[in-house]
């Protein structure tokens, strides 16, 4: 069940992040962790650039809340998964000012219970 819910949050999460991003993702000391980057195709004198990383982390708590909700409600903590990502995307700076032989920086954006349990900004449909 918890794989199936891992591959079920990429998808939901996918669409908003470019069309050639790579997204890798786990299980670790039981969250869920989601690794996401793409090539920023913005330097022509580095074509292979790539994007500083996102770590999504899903906290064991919320995946523990999220399993014990009913379809509605866990059709409202997707929205507001969904919500928060895209929040934290609009404000995300993608490119980073490394050189060949550096590693790009990581940012780690953390799923808790109070993120899958607050109301969404819109009214969802009935």
């Amino acid at each position: 069940m918890a794989e199936d819910l891992l591959d079920y949050w990429v998808r939901l999460i996918k669409t908003i992040f470019p069309a050639n991003a790579w997204i890798n993702s786990h299980f670790s000391n039981n969250d869920h962790l989601i690794q996401i980057d793409w090539k920023l195709q913005n330097d022509s004198e580095n074509p292979t650039k790539r994007s500083k990383k996102i770590e999504i982390i899903i906290k064991e708590g919320a995946i523990e809340d999220y399993l014990d909700k009913n379809k509605k409600d866990r059709e409202l903590s997707d929205i507001m998964l969904k919500e928060f990502i895209c929040e934290r995307y609009n404000h995300f700076i993608s490119d980073n000012d490394i050189h060949d032989n550096q590693y790009a920086s990581t940012e780690k954006w953390l799923i808790s219970r109070d993120v899958l349990n607050c109301k969404p900004s819109f009214d969802p449909p009935p």
